[in-house]
């Protein structure tokens, strides 16, 4: 599935000109934490988000201690601007990662964990075109066909030895399975109560009835 699949169309954006309580009372109207930036031609140019807006003045009791601008550094300098700029264009993040309408959705949702971001913005040809979040990334997990194992013995056998080996890299010799009246019993030593989570996962996951856990970590 790729991004042109699941992403918004219809994007709520702003200008960087646009002033900051413009910018914050269209992400209240319409329920959103944050507002691609797009200049006139409508190319991606930014991003502001809700934490974008943590530094600002009007949420301080009092301003903070001034110092010796000649000691001031470029993070006081920028702190000071992303608390005091009248714009977008002051506040927003200007390193907005992106994907293109043809990008995988797994590639999104990895990029959306790894970097500790809600939203990409879905660019073609450098313009703005849909944005993917994570409720979208959401939305997937909530329709998925739940995964059902075969009800013969032996055809569960098959299936959770296949995913044992395919997802956990876990052989036969590593992990001993059976099964009887489809109860699945597990056996063998796993390396870390972590990995006996895992493999634990696994089978919960195919929608085992039962399993009984006979696994014991190596050291024991």
């Amino acid at each position: 599935m790729q991004a042109k699949d699941i992403m918004t169309s219809n994007v709520v954006s702003i200008s960087p000109a646009a002033g900051i309580r413009h910018a914050v009372a269209v992400m209240m109207q319409n329920n959103i934490s944050g507002l691609p930036v797009v200049d006139d031609e409508g190319r991606i140019c930014g991003i502001l988000t809700e934490g974008d807006l943590l530094l600002r003045r009007e949420i301080r009791h009092a301003p903070r201690t001034a110092r010796n601008a000649e000691i001031t550094s470029d993070v006081d300098l920028d702190r000071y601007i992303r608390g005091n700029g009248w714009s977008v264009r002051d506040i927003m993040s200007r390193d907005v990662i992106v994907a293109s309408p043809d990008s995988e959705v797994s590639d999104i949702a990895e990029s959306l964990e790894v970097h500790r971001i809600k939203r990409i913005p879905v660019v073609d040809v450098g313009r703005l075109v849909g944005i993917v979040s994570r409720r979208d990334i959401l939305a997937l997990i909530a329709d998925a066909t739940p995964l059902r194992l075969p009800r013969e013995d032996d055809a569960i056998l098959l299936a959770v030895r296949a995913r044992l080996k395919y997802d956990l890299g876990l052989t036969p010799q590593r992990i001993s399975v059976s099964v009887h009246n489809g109860q699945i019993t597990l056996e063998g030593n796993v390396e870390t109560e972590l990995q006996r989570r895992a493999v634990l996962a696994l089978v919960e996951n195919l929608g085992s009835g039962s399993c009984l856990d006979r696994l014991q970590l190596a050291a024991d």
